[in-house]
C-alpha cells in the first residue's frame, strides 16, 4: 500500500513556474486534502507527479521538467471552475 502523499501547487500570473505552497506524507497530507475539500478548492490525483513534489519544500518552484503535466492539471481546474483566464 502506498503512503498517502499531497501537494498544494498555485501558479500566478508573470511568475516563473507554478510552486509548490504545501506538501506532505502521511497525516500531514490527510490534513492538506481535508482543508482543500472544506475550502473547495479541487484535489487532483496524480501518483506519480505527487510523489515528486511530496519532496519539495514549499515556496519552491515546479521542476521544469513536470511543467507540462502540472499545466494540464491547472487547466482543468480553471475550466472546472469556469475560469477563462489563470488567475
Amino acid at each position: 500500500m502506498r503512503e498517502h502523499k499531497a501537494a498544494a501547487l498555485r501558479y500566478e500570473s508573470g511568475e516563473y513556474a507554478p510552486r509548490v505552497l504545501a506538501r506532505g506524507i502521511g497525516k500531514t497530507a490527510e490534513a492538506l486534502c481535508r482543508i482543500a475539500g472544506e475550502n473547495g478548492i479541487p484535489i487532483v490525483e496524480s501518483p506519480d507527479l505527487v510523489d515528486s513534489l511530496a519532496h519539495l519544500n514549499p515556496f519552491d518552484y515546479v521542476p521544469v521538467k513536470y511543467w507540462i503535466v502540472v499545466a494540464e492539471i491547472l487547466k482543468f481546474v480553471y475550466e472546472t471552475r469556469g475560469n477563462d483566464e489563470l488567475h
